[in-house]
């Protein structure tokens, strides 16, 4: 768990295999995929993370927990950037 800025953001390891090393919850994003085991979070910018990897679940900040696994199993889904 990280405090970024007026904001909390928090990580959860995966275990080795999965297609991402780690789930993000940031407060102002939501749940994400990590690119990073080790640094999942990552630095505060001001702007959502994005690039290669990272992959916003759900239809909001707190998507129902179906709804979140769905996304996450079915690389497919998921966005780029966060909803607004």
């Amino acid at each position: 768990m990280r405090r970024l800025g007026e904001h909390l953001a928090a990580a959860v390891p995966l275990t080795a295999g999965q297609s991402s090393p780690a789930l993000v919850w940031d407060e102002r994003y939501g749940w994400r995929t990590a690119t990073s085991r080790r640094h999942p979070i990552g630095k505060e910018t001001g702007t959502a993370p994005d690039g290669e990897g990272i992959r916003y679940l759900g239809s909001g900040t707190r998507p129902e927990p179906d709804e979140l696994l769905e996304q996450y199993a079915d690389g497919r889904k998921g966005s780029k950037r966060p909803k607004a």
